[in-house]
């Protein structure tokens, strides 16, 4: 028997005492063969805590956004760019795309749910964040540093004014890390003793909040909504996406790679340092070794990308000596 509880976390504001009811069922339960299962949703700021519902063992479980192609039945649009560029806007995230309206276009959305003052999503991205922190405009800053896509330690110090030494920035990154919020990366061939790590904000929502939604909510003349979104936003959607887009990917070679290459990656990820930047690459359960580049704007002339793949693998020694090496173009 599972039980679902949802908006758990408003358990406290209600007059009645569901926890002792909730708690005494479980009690009830126990004293028989069955299994009751119980699922709190919720904020986790305000969800019971364990001993609300002692001598029950507690769980709990972290749903991370959905990848995209779990996804696009939620997204607007009907070929596959756009459904890819509904995602590098909403991301994966259950609620917020719950609340996306499938038979109007993206940029309807957009002004409807972010823009609009009294959108669903308009406070969305602040919200999240000061609901769990203290001295929330550090964390805004860093959020806008992240917003415009992976990057490195100094770079997310350099976009905190006040902060002066690097070492300061540490407490927030990892709180933002706790919160599940942003992650951190490291080069598949890192050495254990290596400090090379990236930082990127964990749902491309989150990263369209921060970069498009934040500077028009706080700016001092604001304009309406459908002029802001044809000069500031339209124009640059594609550079965002061209952000999140190596994610994307990633997440092809980790759950849909089998459909493509004939087997799923047993590992997955990047490798940057000195000459060599691959933001795709991994082994594949197959054994073979996979390189690759991606693009969602086209890339120069100049640059051809399996030149640019060829370029990249000859200052690598990661997957060196397998029998099969694969170059991949997104």
């Amino acid at each position: 028997v599972v039980l679902v509880l949802d908006d758990a976390h408003r358990l406290g504001e209600a007059r009645a005492r569901y926890i002792d009811s909730i708690k005494a069922a479980l009690h009830g339960v126990t004293a028989t063969s069955r299994t009751l299962h119980v699922v709190l949703v919720g904020q986790r700021s305000g969800l019971p805590d364990g001993a609300a519902f002692a001598p029950v063992r507690v769980e709990t479980v972290s749903v991370n956004p959905l990848p995209f192609r779990s996804a696009v039945p939620h997204l607007p649009g009907s070929r596959p760019q756009d459904r890819l560029r509904a995602y590098g806007i909403f991301g994966g995230i259950p609620r917020v795309l719950a609340t996306l309206d499938t038979g109007v276009s993206i940029g309807t959305n957009v002004r409807r749910l972010l823009l609009n003052q009294v959108g669903t999503l308009a406070e969305a991205g602040s919200t999240w964040i000061e609901q769990d922190v203290q001295t929330p405009a550090r964390y805004f800053a860093i959020m806008s540093v992240l917003s415009h896509g992976e990057t490195d330690w100094s770079a997310v110090h350099a976009g905190v004014a006040d902060l002066t030494q690097s070492g300061q920035v540490a407490p927030y990154l990892n709180r933002l890390s706790e919160l599940g919020l942003i992650r951190a990366r490291r080069p598949l061939d890192a050495l254990p003793q290596s400090r090379s790590s990236r930082y990127a904000i964990t749902d491309p929502f989150l990263a369209f909040w921060f970069r498009f939604v934040l500077p028009y909510r706080y700016a001092a003349n604001r304009e309406a909504e459908s002029e802001y979104y044809a000069r500031s936003v339209r124009p640059a959607i594609d550079r965002h996406i061209d952000s999140v887009f190596p994610e994307i990917c990633r997440q092809h070679m980790a759950y849909d790679a089998i459909e493509t290459l004939g087997a799923a990656a047993r590992e997955g990820g990047s490798l940057w340092g000195g000459d060599c930047d691959l933001p795709i690459s991994g082994i594949l359960t197959s054994g073979a070794a996979f390189y690759g580049v991606c693009h969602w704007l086209s890339p120069r002339a100049s640059d051809a990308p399996l030149e640019q793949v060829d370029r990249n693998m000859r200052e690598t020694r990661y997957g060196f000596g397998r029998q099969r090496r694969i170059r991949l173009v997104f």
